[in-house]
């Protein structure tokens, strides 16, 4: 499994900073209590994160406003993507630290306010295993003292993908293809919910840049998972009338562009060659993983098979050195 940069975050992000694909999963993911109490259609994102710099690698967020439908009053969403490999009773704490940052940015950009915009904090929780702690801050205390007047309150909205059904995801176009993809790099529901991706990738593909996000979708799965799925997914497409046809050469070139991009991040930390190497080596290694042919990954990355060896070895000898 190729370990390309964070690619369940990027992912999400991508997918649900369209504030239309929010919206869809929200309304058909919440419960009736909350989703009926706000105009979906007023939902627009703001741009920012909060979440801990060390722990970016298993979470990422999303926050987006949107007016109350009885008073229309702003209200902040507030999506917390988990995806660790296991639940963390102490999320509801970080959680709770997250929304103060939120209040004291909304401060700092409204000194003159009198009052706190409410927040509904969603956990979007995808991983290996269900959730399996309580959603409630004060149950974080000793039970004698969760009653006591000083202890402060709330509970999060909890969206546990591990629990659900292929055929059972929300949302819109975007937004179901992602979540299927992300059971099937976790490992659950594979075949039904790549067969149940395929389809809603018909759609995808008649819609206006849908080609684009198609190509996002297969670098995610060919991130996360070996070939084998990736080769299953193709059988499906093609079960349900798409033939990839000349794309594995778009579809090449779009993975190298991901490793380069990372590999222009790293290299402000290692030395922009050698990340960029070393991302060049993680994409060819996908792409065979995936049954790419020699020649496509030589007129893709610029590699032969030799040179792509020479500068494995290259990378690994400089790795037992630092």
């Amino acid at each position: 499994m190729a370990d390309i940069h964070q690619p369940h975050d990027r992912l999400f992000r991508a997918v649900f900073s369209d504030a239309a694909e929010a919206a869809s999963l929200l309304q058909a993911a919440l419960p009736d209590t909350v989703r009926g109490g706000f105009d979906w259609t007023t939902l627009t994102l703001v741009e920012g994160t909060f979440v801990d710099e060390d722990l970016r690698e298993s979470q990422s967020d999303l926050l987006y406003q949107v007016q109350h439908a009885g008073t229309g009053q702003p209200v902040s969403m507030y999506l917390l993507f988990e995806h660790q490999s296991s639940p963390d009773p102490w999320l509801r704490l970080r959680l709770l630290w997250y929304c103060c940052r939120i209040w004291e940015a909304d401060r700092r950009d409204d000194p003159d306010r009198s009052e706190l915009r409410p927040i509904v904090p969603v956990v979007f929780y995808q991983g290996p295993r269900g959730w399996n702690h309580s959603s409630e801050f004060a149950d974080l205390f000793p039970e004698a003292a969760r009653s006591w007047s000083w202890v402060p309150r709330f509970a999060h909205e909890l969206l546990d993908q591990t629990t659900l059904e292929p055929e059972a995801t929300g949302g819109g176009v975007k937004g179901r293809i992602a979540q299927l993809l992300m059971m099937v790099a976790f490992g659950r529901h594979v075949d039904a919910a790549l067969d149940r991706a395929a389809r809603w990738t018909l759609l995808l593909r008649q819609a206006e840049g849908g080609v684009d996000e198609f190509r996002r979708f297969l670098v995610y799965l060919a991130t996360v998972q070996d070939g084998e799925v990736v080769e299953t997914f193709k059988e499906a497409l093609e079960r349900h009338g798409l033939d990839l046809g000349g794309e594995i050469m778009t579809y090449a070139e779009e993975l190298l562009a991901e490793g380069e991009a990372r590999g222009r991040a790293e290299g402000l930390i290692e030395g922009e060659q050698r990340g960029e190497q070393r991302a060049k080596v993680e994409v060819v290694e996908g792409l065979l993983r995936t049954g790419v042919e020699w020649e496509v990954i030589e007129a893709a990355t610029g590699l032969t098979e030799a040179s792509f060896q020479a500068l494995k070895a290259q990378l690994s000898e400089s790795d037992s050195q630092a």
